[in-house]
């Protein structure tokens, strides 16, 4: 994925929920990407460079890893609990598909959740972080589903498709497209 067609799903999402506000990372990406052991895709890199922590459409929460340091650690500490949870056997998050936990090659890598138990992660499959698809994990169906990516096509997909047309099968036409941050909270 080109920097260009990253900007342009993210400047899909700002205007599909009214972002105008002027945000800052205070982290740089090098130091997320090192201390996580890998590269990130870039539209992530873009939604986060120009979006704070928050909610899009009260069905996609999403912690940056850039907001600051405090917001980093989070970060860190939601990524090691969600895949300890995902890998725990007695759990049976795994039973029956053929998913490895990150930092394994072709890993689950979580980037955020649904408010409900549901779970969105990369399928780190590919060395080039961009083209990495999404698996999502329905914890009211108890399923998994697949998604080509990338990311922010996803949200895009929550935020403007009517119906349950979107990778949680959930109709949400009658919540407003909107983003709620968590900025400083």
């Amino acid at each position: 994925m080109s920097h260009r067609q990253a900007s342009s799903f993210v400047d899909d999402i700002a205007r599909t929920v009214g972002w105008e506000r002027d945000f800052r990372p205070g982290l740089d990406w090098l130091t997320v990407e090192h201390g996580l052991g890998t590269l990130l895709p870039t539209d992530y890199k873009e939604l986060f460079s120009r979006f704070p922590s928050g909610v899009f459409r009260n069905s996609v929460r999403m912690h940056s890893p850039v907001e600051d340091d405090d917001w980093w650690q989070r970060f860190k500490a939601n990524v090691d609990e969600v895949l300890e949870v995902i890998g725990d056997e007695d759990l049976e998050y795994l039973e029956g598909v053929d998913y490895r936990l990150f930092p394994e090659p072709g890993g689950l890598l979580p980037w955020g959740d649904d408010l409900q138990g549901g779970m969105f992660f990369w399928l780190t499959q590919s060395a080039n972080p961009d083209e990495w698809p999404i698996a999502y994990y329905s914890q009211g169906s108890d399923e998994w589903r697949e998604h080509s990516g990338p990311m922010t096509k996803v949200i895009l997909e929550v935020l403007t498709n009517e119906g349950d047309d979107n990778i949680m099968h959930r109709n949400l036409s009658h919540r407003p497209a909107d983003f709620i941050t968590a900025y400083n909270g």
